[in-house]
């Protein structure tokens, strides 16, 4: 990057209002202690030694920690510094965090663990209340995030990702935490590998981080590098960071606003960018950031918030910013979680100004509605690549970039903007990191795509992931949580998994009917589309119902429709009344005649409910002890299989299946003929006494005659629902039910 910038003399107000220039060593140690070590270990910490002698320090001096011939090597468990005193690593000295767990407890057994509270360690090194200290030096401090944990078998980013998969809270510590301690100084310093957050900024005025590097793997979870949260007057300049997350977040939550803050000079690589939030109901303002080199991180620019913790985020400017093989550059969104609450984000004063991303990405400009829109300046932006975008208001200039997002309720005010010009960009490697290092197990990389709608994952939307996910398919994980969103599902070899094996956890949700999208076909709350799917431990329901009544006509709502082939659903629940679930074909119309392509369907452990047809469709479908249930209705139909034509290869077989009704619900069918030629087999099923007796019904009485060439068959009926004599002359009884899954799929075993 060849722009130039200054920072010192002449500040504006809207940034970092100290005279900000380039830190020095403290002129006086008070003490120098050397390294005993020259390999890891585990047995001998310097933590007393260290820790004594910053508490005999006087504020204005510094404690020292150097080599030693070909010692190294310090290792330590947590310290805390104290007012005015600097902690200097030597060149060729490495600072080593345990490896104890029970070292960092804040409650006894609390650090090391995976749990639902989390936040169970002392960090590293503590800063709290101790204005003017800070960490300097050109050395290194390690948190041994990939190295195995005393008596554990896993690291500390084993137990992230565990965190992660399961939903749950990691207790892990963080390098170090600086904590209402104004005017603390990070110069030169390497920091890697921290468990956690590698630096946490929290209710400072003045902080300054100056000629930093952090490292730590790409694959390592929650491992940001620099967080200013609830503070003012902050400075990161010339710093070098790779993380696996957040490389730089301002957070301004309950506890104030955020401001005043200079971002400059610096260059990022892996990890989620340049990133203000999620918290911003503190306010977050006066910000600048310019020069910035980011590259191969997941996110550029991004600013994220929601409904449960937004706030006002104004007066924020960033300039001169290059990006390469960066996934997402442009995200500004106000629905970074699916929580509800009032504290509604309001992004206003946002400009960008001689943005350049030289690969294409995905960027987003998402406000909440028409009250509340994202208000943003785009100077001289290129971006090139895909853009959603909604409720903004864009403005363009003076100069035009090739980044001009449109979308719902996207208004653009171009003005007289000229034509913008793309900036010269170059791209440096990370420094080497000298001196001695630990031997950490990198993470594997998990190509899971991870959906939690409190933020924790990589996308709040299951949509959203779907479309990331690569054209070839891939694992989507729904953490806990409502989703309400329409789905669709167009790229084969997708598989949507609950985090949890309670699919009432994870819930994918929408109101649309016939009457109001155009059709019952467009009404779905889910559609699978593509081949080969599967779907795991989730809720999928339509609740149009729940704020409308039920009519003859408009009230069918669809949960889920699939017309993919070899789609496998298990352990899902199916919510809805009236048209509840389409398994259908590919190619068919009515009156289109032969021949259509039929898709299969299996679905095991299933719960489906609904009332008036609400299994329908001429797809190839085999339900497996699934809970068949019927909602409120008086009378009711299970099925409305309809084959095209006679020898359309189409039929539905519910074998070793419950029906079950809510309380007095009784006259229901166990299917009526959609089209001449239905096929429809109950086996080794289990009937309830809200089944008719007659059992098959005519799809309309006097009028239609499709009883005569449907196959509606029986085998092994039980219960007080199965009629063994009463049912219509149509049914067929079998003597026998030999099918096998494959058999019936043509070759395809679900299993």
């Amino acid at each position: 990057m060849r722009w130039l910038f200054f920072l010192v003399g002449g500040l504006l107000a809207a940034q970092d209002q100290r005279n900000v220039t380039e830190p020095h060593h403290p002129s006086k140690y008070c003490a120098t202690l050397e390294a005993r070590f020259s390999t890891e270990q585990d047995t001998e910490l310097d933590t007393a030694r260290v820790q004594s002698a910053i508490d005999r320090c006087s504020p204005g001096q510094a404690v020292r920690v150097a080599p030693h011939g070909a010692n190294g090597i310090f290792v330590i468990a947590p310290i805390s510094l104290k007012p005015g005193v600097t902690l200097v690593v030597d060149a060729g000295a490495a600072v080593f965090a345990s490896r104890n767990p029970r070292d960092y407890d804040l409650r006894p057994g609390s650090c090391g663990v995976v749990n639902k509270e989390g936040r169970g360690c002392q960090p590293l090194i503590l800063a709290d209340h101790a204005p003017d200290s800070g960490i300097m030096g050109d050395g290194s401090i390690d948190g041994r995030g990939g190295a195995k944990l005393l008596g554990q078998n896993v690291t500390w980013w084993d137990l992230a990702h565990e965190a992660k998969v399961t939903d749950q809270q990691q207790s892990a510590p963080r390098i170090l935490v600086v904590r209402q301690s104004d005017n603390f100084t990070l110069y030169r310093i390497t920091l890697r590998n921290s468990p956690n957050f590698h630096v946490s900024v929290d209710r400072c005025k003045g902080f300054t981080a100056w000629g930093v590097r952090i490292f730590s793997p790409k694959t390592a979870r929650n491992t940001d590098g620099i967080d200013p949260s609830s503070s003012t007057n902050v400075t990161i300049a010339h710093s070098w960071i790779s993380t696996g997350d957040d490389n730089v977040a301002i957070k301004a939550g309950n506890t104030g606003p955020s401001s005043h803050i200079t971002v400059e000079d610096n260059h990022f690589f892996t990890g989620h960018g340049m990133s203000i939030g999620s918290e911003t109901n503190g306010g977050v303002s006066a910000v600048r950031v310019r020069n910035l080199t980011i590259d191969g991180a997941d996110n550029g620019i991004r600013i994220k918030s929601d409904r449960s913790r937004g706030g006002l985020v104004r007066d924020v400017t960033y300039e001169n910013v290059c990006m390469r093989d960066v996934k997402n550059p442009i995200v500004l969104t106000m629905h970074y979680t699916n929580l509800a609450g009032s504290k509604i984000p309001d992004y206003r004063d946002i400009t960008l100004r001689n943005v350049n991303s030289v690969t294409p990405g995905t960027s987003s400009i998402l406000g909440v509605d028409k009250d509340s829109k994202i208000r943003v300046t785009f100077d001289s932006v290129f971006a090139p690549g895909k853009t959603r975008a909604e409720h903004a208001e864009v403005k363009i200039g003076p100069r035009a970039g090739d980044f001009v997002p449109g979308g719902d309720d996207v208004t653009v005010d171009r003005g007289s903007s000229s034509a913008g010009h793309v900036g010269e960009c170059s791209f440096p490697s990370f420094p080497a990191l000298d001196g001695p290092s630990t031997k950490i197990i990198v993470p594997e990389e998990d190509h899971t795509i991870y959906v939690a709608a409190d933020g924790t994952g990589e996308y709040s939307s299951v949509q959203r992931a779907i479309d990331a996910a690569p054209d070839s398919g891939g694992v989507i994980s729904i953490a806990p949580g409502v989703y309400r969103e329409v789905v669709t599902i167009s790229k084969p070899n997708l598989h949507l998994r609950g985090a949890s094996n309670d699919a009432t956890k994870a819930v994918i949700v929408f109101h649309k009917s016939a009457g109001d999208s155009n059709g019952t076909f467009n009404s779905a709350t889910v559609n699978v589309r593509s081949d080969d799917f599967v779907a795991e431990n989730i809720t999928i329901a339509n609740d149009f119902n729940s704020t409308h009544p039920q009519l003859p006509q408009g009230s069918q709502a669809l949960a889920l429709s699939v017309t993919a082939d070899r789609a496998k659903f298990q352990n899902v629940r199916l919510l809805g009344n009236q048209d509840t679930l389409y398994v259908g074909s590919k190619g068919c119309s009515p009156g289109n005649g032969e021949p259509c392509t039929v898709t299969r369907q299996y679905f095991e452990n299933c719960y489906i409910e609904g009332n008036v047809d609400f299994i329908f469709g001429d797809g190839k479908a085999w339900f497996e002890n699934c809970e068949i249930h019927n909602t409120p209705h008086q009378g009711g139909y299970i099925t409305a299989q309809g084959k095209h034509y006679a020898s359309e290869d189409s039929a539905f077989v519910f074998d070793h299946c419950r029906l079950t009704a809510a309380p007095g619900i009784h006259d229901v069918w166990l299917g009526r003929p959609w089209r001449a030629w239905a096929t429809v087999t109950f086996a080794n099923s289990d009937m309830g006494d809200h089944i008719a007796a007659a059992g098959w019904r005519e799809w309309h009485p006097g009028e239609t005659k499709y009883l005569e060439t449907a196959m509606y068959s029986e085998y092994g009926s039980s219960g007080p629902g199965a009629h063994p004599s009463e049912r219509d002359p149509h049914t067929h009884r079998l003597e026998s039910f030999p099918l096998t899954l494959t058999e019936f799929f043509g070759g395809w075993n679900p299993r």
